[in-house]
């Protein structure tokens, strides 16, 4: 009679032990790239956050579960973010099939759709999500309306564009670059004192500050009026806000000779 070993036993339990670690690993390595991702978006680093939450994506084989789509949202931002935006759209694409409709993926579809040249898609998108949040609650919104905005200004149909901005400002959405975009289709329609209102309520509005070209919008519009001494003093504030720049002190060597 053979002796008992163990060796079978122990084989056994080596083989069932390395397949658990194995798991364990590719489980761990999956969440790591994510967080790799996540922390190298929030740096700015957004090529490397792409190719973490791919690897993470890969990572996991089989149907698109919780954590894909949570990995996914962060790799669109990251496209969106890093000018990709075809590649953005893309993702959304997915998102939205497999997670359906949801306003905020239509809203930076949208944004990205814009970004990408098309902006018969941005303008659909956002109004598709007006659609499905008619109170503007998910993320994004403001991405989509200034995308929209936007698409609409360049296809040359700057009153849709105002009709857009107006309907936000009544709805109370309306914050500092609305307000500037609806100066400049005012200004399009060389209605001056419909302008100035739009950048005077602009630079009214909480971090006014972070439109620069509200100043220097404002003082163009005080050009176009003839109020020349209005207009120096308004791109002297800009220049002394937000530092000088080439087209400012060629604006105001014209306006100190009027």
């Amino acid at each position: 009679m053979k002796r008992k070993t163990g060796y079978g036993t122990l084989l056994i339990v080596l083989i069932l032990i390395l397949t658990v670690t194995a798991g364990c690993g590719k489980k761990e390595n999956r969440y790591t790239y994510r967080d790799d991702g996540i922390k190298a978006l929030e740096e700015g680093n957004y090529k490397d956050a792409i190719a973490s939450f791919d690897r993470a994506i890969d990572a996991k084989k089989g149907l698109v579960g919780k954590f894909d789509m949570d990995v996914l949202k962060y790799k669109a931002e990251a496209e969106y973010l890093s000018g990709d935006y075809q590649a953005a759209v893309g993702t959304y694409d997915i998102l939205i099939k497999v997670d359906g409709e949801k306003p905020e993926y239509l809203n930076m579809r949208s944004a990205s759709k814009a970004g990408a040249g098309d902006d018969d898609g941005a303008i659909a998108d956002y109004n598709r999500s007006r659609e499905l949040d008619p109170d503007s609650t998910a993320p994004g919104r403001m991405n989509a309306l200034m995308a929209a905005g936007a698409a609409m200004e360049k296809a040359g149909s700057p009153s849709d564009a105002m009709t857009l901005y107006e309907g936000a400002a009544a709805a109370g959405e309306a914050g500092p670059m609305i307000y500037n975009r609806m100066g400049l289709c005012r200004m399009a329609e060389k209605d001056w004192d419909g302008a100035l209102e739009a950048f005077q309520k602009g630079l009214a509005a909480p971090e006014a500050s972070k439109v620069p070209e509200l100043l220097f919008n404002t003082a163009v519009v005080y050009e176009r009026k003839g109020e020349f001494k209005k207009a120096l003093d308004t791109m002297e504030q800009y220049v002394s806000v937000h530092g000088p720049d080439e087209e400012a002190q060629r604006e105001i060597t014209f306006l100190e000779s009027r």
